[in-house]
């Protein structure tokens, strides 16, 4: 099953890894840990299937709820969360709206108040809202906004950068902006608007909350699809960005009746390059629905984090027939082709009106913090849109329920800051898909393993062992060096050296590895040379 379900050769792909990976540099690299696991490592798969962990929930969750006139509404996320590398605090640039408190009609008003705040923290969990005297708000001199409507219009997706190295402008950040909710439509500060919708804009600062916007519009949304956008960057370029688009939403030529957006497109993820952050190339798509996805699903947004061997990403998840969105895992060799270990949330909603349990939307990137990955997100309490409202027309019956036959516009975003976490060394795994007694196997593709050691990252449930056999170019057991040969390994190891009769070290026949999995889950593992 070699790339099967990646839909391109491995070995194409690391052919193009050290290029690919120029563009990533600047992503937060992982903590050490093994390469990435994924489909293209192995040869073969018999009973085995892909187990991915959910994130633990934030103790202290909602790290942050709307408290203030301008972020009544929600405590947004669409921007950036990070530990400055300057003075070592926790900072976040992210969206704030007033409260909308009715929705009487079909058009909402509080997309069109979008301001992007700041918020500081000691220890990424107690969150404050620092008094900045760069935007005043009717009873508060001092207010964390960094810029209002007539800036330029609502601003989101805040993607920010911080270059230590860089003393004069240490701050970089681009940022959507869509001059026709401000008082000047025509212009957003001193440059011009862009012709369509939205677009993005550059700004630099010397202290992250004064900022000086420098150049746009660039990166143009090219019919107003990429209105949601974060953009990536290595340190000196090139930069790259993930955003919203919309390939035509058709099922056997049969558009979905429960998402017919006003685009008539099924939300999907594709990205483009820059060399200088100013000319953009043509897009190209990434992540859109696949055959083992169902008809409502759509995907929003996706940020990566380098890892050994890779890219993990987190990806927003639409299910457009409920209007809620979750959190799903992916991977990549080269950024572009990328795969879901399993389509069940990575980050499961809660119960609805609970935060998360209508939305989740995650910042710019996971944030590696020794061996642990955070996830920063706006849980909100509220759907994405209507369903069951009496008042619209057209109407139609679904599964014996009454629901409106049109997408409505966005509903209020009521959410509030949280945080997820996962074990950044064991997102995912290779587990028997039957489970009991039944054995799972994974057949590795050849190699040269002489002299090599074999260590792995396994859990094993009680009951369960774990074994692996090195294999001839023959496809047969090497002397001393098979299932019978090998320690059963049980318990819980983040690194443990398979060993067998004949040593610890593959012998010069051995070119392959078969998994055997009872009740074990396999996280990863590595060849070393000792």
């Amino acid at each position: 099953m070699r790339c099967k379900n990646l839909n391109v050769d491995s070995h194409a792909v690391f052919r193009t890894t050290w290029l690919l990976a120029v563009m990533f540099a600047a992503l937060p690299v992982a903590a050490q840990r093994m390469p990435l696991l994924m489909p293209d490592d192995f040869e073969s798969l018999k009973l085995a299937a892909w187990r991915v962990e959910q994130g633990v929930q934030d103790p202290h969750n909602p790290l942050l709820e709307p408290a203030m006139p301008w972020d009544s509404g929600g405590v947004m996320a669409h921007g950036t969360v990070l530990r400055d590398p300057i003075d070592g605090l926790w900072k976040a640039w992210q969206v704030s709206t007033p409260a909308e408190k009715t929705f009487e009609g079909i058009r909402s008003t509080h997309e069109k108040f979008r301001r992007l705040t700041y918020l500081e923290s000691k220890d990424g969990v107690n969150w404050y809202r620092p008094k900045l005297s760069v935007v005043e708000w009717p009873g508060h001199e001092h207010t964390n906004i960094i810029f209002d409507l007539d800036s330029g219009g609502t601003a989101v997706y805040a993607s920010v950068f911080v270059d230590p190295e860089n003393t004069v402008w240490p701050y970089e950040m681009f940022v959507l902006r869509t001059p026709i909710y401000g008082p000047d439509p025509k212009h957003v500060g001193h440059l011009p608007a862009p012709e369509e919708k939205r677009a993005t804009y550059k700004y630099r600062s010397q202290d992250g909350k004064d900022w000086k916007l420098i150049e746009g519009p660039i990166h143009p949304s090219h019919g107003g699809g990429a209105d949601v956008s974060y953009v990536y960057r290595q340190s000196n370029g090139p930069y790259f960005s993930y955003f919203k688009n919309y390939p035509k939403m058709t099922e056997g030529g049969r558009i979905i009746v429960y998402d017919n957006n006003h685009r008539g497109g099924l939300r999907s993820i594709a990205r483009r390059i820059s060399r200088d952050g100013s000319t953009w190339g043509d897009e190209t798509q990434v992540l859109e629905r696949d055959w083992r996805d169902p008809d409502f699903a759509q995907f929003l947004e996706l940020t990566p984090v380098k890892v050994e061997g890779g890219y993990v990403g987190i990806v927003t998840y639409y299910n457009s027939a409920i209007q809620t969105m979750s959190l799903q895992m992916a991977a990549s060799r080269d950024g572009i082709h990328w795969w879901r270990p399993d389509r069940r949330p990575t980050l499961p909603n809660p119960p609805l009106g609970d935060y998360g349990g209508g939305m989740i939307w995650q910042m710019h990137h996971p944030i590696v913090e020794k061996d642990r990955m955070h996830v920063y997100y706006a849980g909100s309490e509220g759907l994405h849109g209507e369903i069951f409202d009496t008042r619209f027309e057209p109407r139609i019956e679904v599964g014996g329920e009454t629901v409106i036959g049109f997408q409505t516009p966005t509903l209020p975003f009521n959410t509030a800051l949280c945080r997820a976490t996962w074990q950044f060394d064991r997102l995912w795994a290779l587990v028997p898909s039957a489970g009991g007694a039944t054995l799972g196997e994974a057949v590795t593709h050849p190699e040269n393993l002489e002299g090599r050691s074999l260590v792995v990252n396994l859990r094993v449930r009680k009951g369960g062992e774990f074994r692996a056999e090195l294999l001839d170019k023959s496809g047969l057991p090497v002397p001393g060096f098979s299932v019978e040969d090998c320690r059963p390994i049980t318990g819980d190891h983040r690194r443990a050296t398979v060993g067998w009769k004949g040593g610890e070290k593959g012998p010069a026949e051995a070119v392959q590895v078969r998994f055997v999995l009872h009740r074990a889950f396999l996280y990863g593992y590595a060849w070393e040379n000792r």
